[in-house]
């Protein structure tokens, strides 16, 4: 089902076509063109790829093998009852592994709005979303205590002020 945006003129026209504008180069230059189905790690607090990943930083594509303890976050504070944190999990055109938080948030939905602005060189290959006391360096895993998400979430930061990303879809523009 395409996306239709009405013909208007007005800013909110402007602003649907800038995020899905914006989403669309998010997925292709910046994202996994695979699904690395993202897990727990072996070690506490991190967190692995299951299968191989293939991915874009720019218009280079690059692959990854499946690795466990791939992103660590075992230094990272625990979460507050109450409060959720998300993080981008980035890995580089060399294949290394890093993490960007977001701020603390009320809920799931607003820490991915709080995710910092996307780092260009490097690509997301998901989002971890801390739920409320996710204790980091905890044994049981941080799946158990968040939510995984296999490359760019709707909701997350697209890169258009106010707006954030959903998956790009047609555009259909129609007349009003």
């Amino acid at each position: 089902m395409p996306t239709i945006i009405r013909r208007t003129g007005r800013r909110d026209e402007q602003d649907g076509v800038a995020k899905a504008i914006s989403s669309l180069i998010l997925l292709l230059a910046f994202s996994t063109l695979s699904a690395p189905a993202i897990g727990n790690g072996t070690t506490a607090g991190t967190l692995r790829t299951n299968t191989s990943a293939d991915f874009r930083i720019s218009n280079r594509q690059y692959t990854k093998a499946s690795t466990d303890d791939l992103w660590d976050l075992s230094g990272e504070t625990d979460t507050a009852a109450g409060t959720h944190r998300a993080y981008w999990l980035y890995l580089d055109a060399a294949g290394a592994a890093s993490i960007a938080a977001g701020t603390d948030a009320s809920s799931a939905a607003l820490a991915l709005q709080k995710l910092p602005d996307v780092d260009d060189t490097k690509s997301i290959l998901g989002v971890y979303v801390a739920g409320p006391a996710t204790d980091f360096n905890a044994a049981g895993g941080l799946a158990a205590q968040g939510t995984i998400y296999d490359g760019i979430p709707d909701g997350a930061p697209c890169g258009v002020p106010g707006q954030t990303y959903s998956a790009p879809t047609a555009l259909q523009f129609v007349p009003v």
